[in-house]
Order: structure tokens, then C-alpha cells, then sequence
């Protein structure tokens, strides 16, 4: 394989699973028990994103369009860190996450011994930004505040990506790496419906990039999840959520053998604890 050529997504080779890094970013923060509170109310919430990833991207000339699934990315994961924090007092909030994976694999392509290959990426993604809490409003009048309750959370923010890869072509002892990172400014609404004191769901989606200033062409998420609150250190401090995220990243930068693509879709369910104090 020289550079220029292209990977077909009929046979994506494993080393490009280093493409599916564990990636995303703001999943908005899950619901405390008090939906309005004059003290200041903190999450923090380590989660795992069990994730799938498709579409195209180009390194250097180097094309591909990989469609990887979870047990690929996991196999070729060395590690990653994901967590999200929230702050909030009233109806003003205030979010960051963070997430780092770290990839590696080797193989070969061709026939007979092929053509030797290293791949290595190291990605971060993170986002920051604030919300203004809109409600909560009553969903069955008769019970009140003790019966569902909604609240809406517009929010607008950035979210930062940084990607270090790596390919290096042994038999013909050349590598091909990019080092690139961009800014997306992004904006979105969340929905948390308290079904019960002990059941609630939260729905979010948001738009980015827009093209600004080096940014995405376009980026778009949406999430869903269901949640169930219990005490683990205190008295209902805890909400266990599952549910599905997929992420969509359109950047594209230079022009030629120095063009760079990441136009890609992560996707997959999620499993978070967030923990309220």
C-alpha cells in the first residue's frame, strides 16, 4: 500500500480499528433529585460509551472508510478515561467533559507476507459550556409536584477534539501521521422527564461547527437515556443511566497529499453513574 491508495469498506483492514477511538463528548449532565435548588448541586459521572464507527477519512492521501464494531475497537483499546462533571445553582448550570483513548495494532495487507503496518492514535475530546434551566412544569396537574415533572435545558458551548495518529509501512519504511485538533462551537436543548422520584429520562440533541473559523463543517449528537436514582453514599445521590449516543463529525483541512478528512459517525449504547453532591 502506497500513499494515495484507498480502503474499501468491503474489507476494512484491522489496523484501522485505531480509527474507532472511544470518542464523544457533552452527554448534558443527569438530573439530581431537586430540579431547583438555591445551593449549588454537582454531578460527576465516569461512563463507558460501548461505541461503533463508520464513514471516511483521509490521512495524508491515504483514504479509507472504515466500519468498525465495538469488539474491534475494544480489541485495539490500550486505554481510555471518560468523565463528565456539572454544576448548577437555580437555573443556572454550567458543564465539562473529558475524554482520552489510547489505540494501537499492527497487521498486514496484501497477499502472501503483505505489506507490515503499525498503527497508533491518541484522541481527545473535550467540551465545556453553560445551560439555563427552563421549568420544571407539572405533567399530571392533579399530583402536582409530587407526580412527572419536565424541565428544559438549553445550552450552548464548545467541544475541542485532538487526534495523534500514526501509520507506519515497514517494508517500505515510511510513515504517515497527522497531528490535528479543532474547535466546535456548539448548540442544543436537553429534556429531563422525572417520571418518579426513582425513574427519569433524559433526551438531548445538538448542533456544531457550522464551518467557523476551522471548525466542522458540520457536527451533530444525539442521546438518550433512562435513569434510576438511588442512595449509594447518601440519601438518593446516585442515578444509573443506559441508553444510546451517536456522534457526527464532518472536518475536513489542506487540500491534496496534505488533505486531512475525519468525516465519521460514532454510535452505540452508553452506561454512566452519575453522582450528585
Amino acid at each position: 500500500m502506497t500513499a494515495g491508495c484507498t480502503i474499501r469498506r468491503a474489507s476494512p483492514p484491522l489496523h484501522l480499528a485505531f480509527l474507532a477511538v472511544c470518542g464523544a463528548c457533552h452527554a448534558a449532565p443527569a438530573g439530581a433529585a431537586e430540579l431547583l435548588s438555591e445551593d449549588w448541586q454537582f454531578n460527576l459521572t465516569p461512563y463507558l460509551w460501548a461505541l461503533s464507527i463508520e464513514g471516511d477519512v483521509t490521512v495524508k492521501g491515504v483514504e479509507a472508510s472504515p466500519s468498525v464494531s465495538f469488539n474491534d475497537i475494544l480489541d485495539n483499546l490500550n486505554y481510555a478515561i471518560m468523565l463528565e462533571g456539572d454544576a448548577r445553582k437555580e437555573r443556572i448550570g454550567l458543564f465539562a467533559n473529558v475524554i482520552y483513548a489510547d489505540l494501537g495494532d499492527s497487521g498486514t495487507v496484501g497477499p502472501g507476507p503483505g505489506l507490515s503496518i503499525k498503527a497508533d492514535a491518541k484522541m481527545t475530546i473535550a467540551g465545556a459550556g453553560a445551560y439555563y434551566r427552563l421549568g420544571p412544569w407539572n405533567l399530571d396537574r392533579e399530583a402536582g409536584a409530587s407526580g412527572p415533572r419536565l424541565v428544559v435545558d438549553p445550552y450552548a458551548g464548545i467541544r475541542y477534539t485532538y487526534m495523534d495518529t500514526d501509520l507506519g509501512f515497514r517494508r517500505i519504511e515510511r510513515d504517515v501521521g497527522a497531528d490535528k485538533h479543532w474547535v466546535d462551537p456548539i448548540i442544543g436543548v436537553r429534556t429531563l422527564w422525572e417520571l418518579t422520584p426513582r425513574w427519569n429520562v433524559n433526551v438531548l440533541g445538538d448542533i456544531g461547527g457550522f464551518g467557523i473559523s476551522g471548525a466542522s463543517d458540520l457536527s451533530w449528537q444525539a442521546v438518550g437515556l433512562v435513569g434510576y436514582r438511588f442512595g449509594l453514599f447518601g440519601s438518593d445521590d446516585a442515578n444509573l443511566v443506559a441508553g444510546y449516543r451517536a456522534l457526527s463529525q464532518d472536518y475536513k483541512d489542506g487540500n491534496g497529499r496534505d488533505a486531512f478528512k475525519w468525516d465519521m459517525i460514532l454510535h452505540g449504547p452508553v452506561l454512566g453513574l452519575a453522582i450528585a453532591f
